[in-house]
C-alpha cells in the first residue's frame, strides 16, 4: 500500500454487544453484500470510523496515538485494510469488480429469487402456515367501498404480524385487482431515483409475473429507464413480502406486478434525485396515476411501508422508555393524520421540516402512493383508514420499528 493509500468504509451498521463479559461492537453491511459480520473493540472501532476515504494510514496511526496514548503498527493497519477489502468491506476496485459482476449475474438471470437469508422471520418452508395463520379470515373493507390500496408493513413476519393481518384480511375480502403496483424501500440500493424491475419474482410459493407492457408505459412517460438499476431489487425485502402474501391469497387467480423502489424525499432536493439522476419521485407517481386511470385493468397498489426506527441500535442515546415510546407514537401518529387526510405533500413535508428525526424510512413509497392515487382518483373520491398501528419493541437489542395498516378505498 502507497503512503498516500486513503481506505474508505462502506456504509454500515453497529451496534453494542457483549462477549465473554467484555464489551464489544458488531459491524454489519446493511445491503448483505459484504462477507460476515465483523466484531471489533471499541479502540478498533475508532480506527475503522478513519477509514472514511480522508486519512491515510499514517494520518490514522497518528490520530490513534493521540486518543488513545498508545501505537498501532503501520502492519496491524495494512493488515486490517486488506482484510476488509478481502471481505468486501471497503469501498474499493475490488468490491466495484464484485458488485460489477453480480449485477451482471441478476440482469441476466430470467427471474428475481428470494435470497436465503431474506429475513422473513421463518423458515422458507413454513411461509404457507405462517401466513395462513396471520390472515385467517378474510375481513370487508370497512366502508363498503372498492378497495385500491393499502399501505403494510415490511417487517419480519412475526413483528409485523398484526399490522399484515388488518391489511391483507381485507385483501382476501376484496379480491378484484389483477395488476398490483408495489411500491417497497430502497434501502440500501445505489439509485437515488425510482427503480422498477421487469423480472417475475421467484419465491417459495411460485412466480409473480411482472406486467412488462404497463411497465414499459411508465418508461415512456418518465422519460427513463425505471429498470437501468435493476440489482437494487436482489437483496430488498420489501417488495419480496408483499408478494408472498398476494402469492398466498390469489393462488387461484392469475396476478401481476409492477414492482418499484422509491428513494427518500425528506431530503434537501425533496423528490427529486439527489444525484440527478433518474425520474423526480413525483413525476412517477403522477404518471403512475395517469396510466391507471387511463388502463381497464383492475389495479391496485400496495405501499411496502415501515415508519419509524428508534433506539441505540438506530443512534438515540437513549432507553426504549414507556415516556419515549410514546413520544415517537405521538410523532408517528401526526403523520398518520396526514395520510389519513389523504395529503402527501403535507406528509413529506411534516417529515422533512422535523428532519426525519425517527427515521421514518418509507416516507418515498408512501408519499408516492397517495400522489397515485390522487391522480388516478381524485382526492374527493377516495376514503383512508387507518386500522391499526403498531410498535415491535426489542429491548434486549435496544430497537423499534413501527409500522402501520392503512386501507384506501374508493367511494361508490
Amino acid at each position: 500500500m502507497n503512503d498516500e493509500f486513503k481506505p474508505r468504509l462502506r456504509p454500515v451498521e453497529v451496534f453494542p454487544t457483549e462477549h465473554e463479559g467484555r464489551r464489544m461492537i458488531l459491524v454489519h453491511d446493511p445491503a448483505g453484500l459484504a462477507r460476515g459480520v465483523l466484531t471489533v473493540t471499541e479502540p478498533a472501532l475508532f480506527i475503522l470510523s478513519k477509514f472514511d476515504g480522508q486519512h491515510t494510514l499514517q494520518e490514522i496511526q497518528d490520530d490513534f496515538r493521540q486518543v488513545f496514548g498508545q501505537r498501532v503498527s503501520m502492519e496491524q493497519l495494512e493488515d486490517l485494510a486488506a482484510q476488509l477489502d478481502e471481505q468486501l468491506f471497503l469501498d474499493s476496485p475490488r468490491f466495484d469488480e464484485y458488485v460489477a459482476r453480480s449485477e451482471r449475474e441478476f440482469n441476466e438471470a430470467p427471474t428475481r429469487q428470494t435470497q436465503p437469508d431474506s429475513g422473513f422471520g421463518v423458515e422458507l418452508h413454513q411461509l404457507p402456515i405462517a401466513l395462513r395463520e396471520i390472515v385467517g379470515e378474510p375481513k370487508p373493507a370497512p366502508d363498503g367501498g372498492r378497495l385500491v390500496a393499502l399501505i403494510a408493513p415490511h417487517l419480519d413476519l412475526r413483528r409485523g404480524r398484526e399490522c399484515y393481518a388488518e391489511a391483507y384480511r381485507l385483501l382476501g375480502a376484496a379480491n378484484h385487482a389483477e395488476r398490483f403496483v408495489i411500491l417497497g424501500t430502497n434501502h440500501f440500493g445505489r439509485s437515488a431515483s425510482v427503480v422498477a424491475t421487469r423480472k417475475p419474482f421467484e419465491t417459495p410459493l411460485g412466480t409473480a409475473p411482472a406486467d412488462g407492457e404497463f411497465l414499459e408505459r411508465l418508461n415512456r412517460r418518465c422519460g427513463v429507464d425505471l429498470c437501468e438499476r435493476q440489482y437494487d431489487h436482489k437483496r430488498e425485502h420489501s417488495v419480496e413480502i408483499q408478494v408472498l402474501f398476494l402469492q398466498y391469497l390469489m393462488y387461484r387467480r392469475p396476478f401481476r406486478i409492477v414492482p418499484a423502489l422509491c428513494p427518500d424525499p425528506c431530503g434537501p432536493t425533496g423528490t427529486a434525485p439527489i444525484d440527478g439522476r433518474g425520474v423526480d419521485l413525483r413525476t412517477f407517481a403522477e404518471v403512475l396515476g395517469d396510466e391507471i386511470a387511463a388502463d381497464p385493468v383492475p389495479t391496485c397498489i400496495i405501499a411496502g411501508a415501515d415508519l419509524s426506527h428508534v433506539g441505540r441500535r438506530f443512534g438515540d442515546d437513549c432507553e426504549l422508555t414507556e415516556s419515549f415510546l410514546k413520544q415517537v407514537e405521538q410523532t408517528d401518529r401526526e403523520a398518520l393524520g396526514h395520510i389519513e387526510a389523504n395529503e402527501p405533500e403535507a406528509f413529506r413535508r411534516f417529515l422533512a421540516e422535523t428532519q426525519n428525526r425517527t427515521r421514518v424510512c418509507s416516507a418515498g413509497s408512501i408519499h408516492a402512493l397517495m400522489t397515485a392515487l390522487n391522480r388516478a382518483y381524485g382526492r374527493d373520491r377516495l376514503s383512508t383508514r387507518v386500522l391499526r398501528y403498531h410498535q415491535a419493541v426489542d429491548k434486549a437489542a435496544h430497537t423499534c420499528v413501527t409500522c402501520a395498516a392503512v386501507a384506501f378505498t374508493l367511494k361508490e
